[in-house]
């Protein structure tokens, strides 16, 4: 059983205007089928569930080719150590909900949550031009959707705060729904009822961009922690 996440490329890098892909999907999809990323020049939200579905601001969900390329991603395989009923489930209260079964506060977790949401309110982007704006603009710019009633998962990780400047420290989700339609990164969620599965994760390997752009890119941010707590909720 593999215990262990795949990065590609950094939380920091994407912050600092990283846009463009340079991981190939077909690279990404030898080291497992459950995880999340974004797309190149910040086109879409990337799902992986078992296929890598790109959500895109004009609220369409496709099925990415092997050639296409990813700025970021983590990636895992997915094999639960437990799947438990739960209800009143929203995103303030999924560390209590899931602390009650493991202590989580020093490793990762994959997370799964099955259900029919009474409420949720997700993003996606729009594809970027060169030169890139900064990512806080991008984000400005977003397509933000609160829908209801609607069924789906939420796929994802649970990072530790002393990861934060690698990956996105505490949850980060995306959304699929079962028609596979309706996608993008969650932004907060709210169901009476739900299944939740998760996995404890001992490892992450990362691996960084080769590119000339990344290798001579200063990625110390001095507001990286604002800048991602801004674009992430």
């Amino acid at each position: 059983m593999q215990k262990e996440i795949r990065q590609f490329s950094t939380i920091n890098a994407l912050m600092a205007g990283l846009f463009d892909g340079v991981f190939a999907v077909g690279e990404v999809k030898e080291y497992g089928n459950f995880g999340l990323g974004c797309s190149h020049a910040l086109a879409g939200e990337v799902i992986i569930d078992q296929d890598f579905l790109e959500a895109d601001g004009d609220k369409t969900v496709k099925v990415m080719g092997d050639e296409e390329l990813l700025p970021f991603v983590q990636v895992t395989t997915f094999q639960p150590d437990k799947v438990v009923d739960v209800v009143d489930i929203c995103k303030d209260n999924l560390y209590t909900h899931l602390s009650n079964y493991l202590p989580m506060d020093n490793v990762f977790v994959a997370v799964r949550i099955n259900a029919r949401f009474d409420e949720l309110k997700i993003r996606r982007p729009y594809a970027q031009q060169k030169p890139y704006p900064s990512v806080v603009e991008v984000f400005e710019q977003q397509v933000v959707d609160t829908v209801e009633a609607v069924s789906g998962s939420l796929i994802g990780f649970w990072t530790p705060e002393f990861f934060k400047e690698l990956s996105v420290a505490g949850f980060h989700l995306h959304f699929i729904d079962t028609t596979r339609k309706l996608g993008g990164h969650v932004i907060d969620f709210r169901a009476a009822k739900a299944e939740l599965a998760f996995e404890r994760k001992q490892s992450i390997e990362i691996a960084l961009p080769q590119s000339e752009e990344y290798l001579r890119k200063n990625l110390n941010m001095d507001d990286l922690n604002q800048v991602i707590k801004q674009v992430e909720n």
